[in-house]
Parts: structure tokens; sequence; C-alpha cells
């Protein structure tokens, strides 16, 4: 069995506009002096629970930031799974091709409910072979991608990823590591590029 495995943001869609926008509704209404951004927010992207409340909740006692960050989550989720948000261009119709060759898998740093929220709004439960992610796990994202591995037998598989932190996730996990040029992030160190999601679909074919 072959895979395909996906991180989310800033590979699959984007959700900043509504994240940004959900973030700092939360914090105005618990009276936190703090604002949210498009900028930070890509900061973030690919940061587990932990990693965001250390950088952007610095200051903030942390059982008061775990609170606050849970709230910010569902309402994240609530508004994901109604309205949806910027997917990029073929995704679905990509998908759909990949899946009649290949296992295709999401992995991800996200909270538990997130990837749920996207395949929920986009009816993907009968394409995508299985889903992870760190709030779910407490685990690395390196270590989540190995877990899906496993429990799929899967034999060989590609990571498509965004950021510098999906690069280091793929070698921990002895993965080639294809990278989303057109994402939030940088990396230095990769086996193909794809600078549409469509793209995917050839460099698939030639790594595995």
């Amino acid at each position: 069995m072959k895979a395909v495995i996906f991180d989310l943001d800033g590979t699959l869609w984007d959700t900043s506009d509504a994240v940004v926008k959900k973030w700092n509704e939360v914090l105005r209404e618990e009276s936190i002096n703090l604002k949210m951004t498009k900028e930070i927010m890509a900061s973030l992207m690919g940061k587990n629970e932990d990693e965001i409340i250390d950088s952007f909740f610095s200051k903030l006692e942390k059982t008061h930031a775990k609170r606050v960050i849970s709230r910010i989550f569902l309402s994240e989720q609530e508004y994901l799974r109604r309205c949806g948000a910027n997917m990029y261009d073929s995704v679905i119709d990509t998908l759909n091709i990949l899946k009649k060759k290949y296992s295709v898998i999401i992995v991800s740093n996200c909270q538990n409910g997130y990837i749920n929220s996207f395949i929920e709004y986009y009816n993907l439960k009968e394409v995508l072979s299985d889903f992870e992610c760190a709030g779910n796990t407490g685990l690395s994202k390196g270590e989540n991608i190995k877990l899906t591995l496993k429990r799929n037998n899967i034999e060989k598989a590609i990571y498509v990823g965004d950021t510098k932190s999906d690069e280091l996730a793929a070698n921990y996990a002895n993965l080639p590591f294809v990278f989303a040029s057109y994402g939030f992030g940088v990396s230095d160190k990769f086996d193909a590029v794809i600078n549409s999601f469509d793209e995917i679909i050839n460099v698939a074919d030639k790594l595995l």
C-alpha cells in the first residue's frame, strides 16, 4: 500500500481570514489586550497548542491561556464546519484522482476536531483513508505520521506540507518531503516542490 499524506493549513486550505476573526472575537470577549493578525497567524501555522500558547500567550498564566485557546478552537471549528474556508484550486478533484491509486491521509498539528470540520464541510469522508492530529494523540507531527503509516499498513509514502516543521516531520518519519510553495512557510530541503496543488499528481507518480 502506498500513500500521499498531507498537512492541512497552507497545503489544502487557507483558513486565516476566518481564524483571525474568531480569535479576535474571543480575545475581546475575554478582555485580553492582544490582537491576532494574518501575519502572526502565518507564523503560528504548523505549531501545536502548547507552542502557540508559549508564543502568543507568553504573558498570560498558562491555565488561563489554555481555557481561552480552547474557546477559540471551538469557535473556529463551529464556523469552519458551517462555512468552510479558502480551499486551494483543484484540491477536491486532485484528491479524488489520487485516491484511485493511493491512500490519502491528513496529518496535522491542529487541535482535535479541526480536521473533522474540513472533512464535514467538503464531504471528504469517502476520499480520505485516515487522518490524525496532535490534539488527539499528544504526539508530534512526525510521530503521528509514523502512527498512520503503521495503522494503515503503508509501505511507501510521501508527505506534503508548506513549512519547515513539515519538512522536519517528514524527515523524522523517513519519508520524501514535497514542499507546497504556495503555502505559509519555507523549506530549504525537499525532494520535490509543487507550485499549485494539482502538480502533486505527477510528483506522487514519480516518487511512489
